[in-house]
């Protein structure tokens, strides 16, 4: 579980600012739900306003995440090469870009306005969904950041969605943005 923690704690930190366009954001919540399988395990939902996420970002300082921008300081990414990329990709037709199969099954495409990435490997299966709008927007940043807060102000204009479901064995974790403030 640890495992799925970090990836969706990686994909959230990235993903915050992903999703589809039109809804009040004051009236928008942001949703977390894991469940830890077996029979002592735990399940954890959150259920966030996304004004409030929207205004505790830029407050919360830790490692490379500093008001609300990451520093992506890892030596075999550089963030202008990958504005680059995201440009290209942006305007480049819809389709299948990168398709690995063995083991596991990697899927990369372009379907509307969405970038897609969906990983199915033996008990675990990944699904992401990302708004070009929202990546747009946090590629704004300066130099080697990237801006959570204004994908996150993105991220607010769309409608309800449906952001990452992991599912590894029988742990899951789901992100999902919606006008309710319950989950489910």
């Amino acid at each position: 579980m640890t495992r799925l923690l970090v990836l969706s704690g990686l994909v959230l930190t990235l993903a915050l600012p992903l999703s589809p366009a039109g809804a009040d954001p004051d009236q928008r919540w942001l949703h977390i739900r894991v469940e830890e399988g077996g029979e002592d395990g735990e399940r954890v939902f959150v259920n966030l306003p996304l004004q409030v996420v929207h205004e505790m970002l830029p407050l919360i300082e830790a490692d490379n995440l500093r008001q609300g921008k990451i520093d992506l300081e890892v030596e075999e990414l550089d963030v202008q090469d990958l504005r680059r990329l995201w440009s290209t990709l942006r305007d480049a037709p819809d389709g299948e870009y990168i398709t690995v199969e063995g083991q596991e099954h990697v899927r990369i495409a372009k379907e509307g306005e969405h970038l897609v990435v969906r990983v199915d490997e033996e008990d675990e299966k990944v699904d992401l969904r990302v708004r070009t709008s929202v990546v747009d927007a946090l590629f704004s940043g300066e130099g080697d950041q990237l801006d959570l807060v204004a994908a996150l102000k993105a991220l607010g204009q769309e409608p309800e969605c449906e952001l990452l479901t992991v599912r590894e064995g029988d742990e899951f974790v789901r992100i999902w943005i919606d006008a309710r403030s319950s989950a489910e």
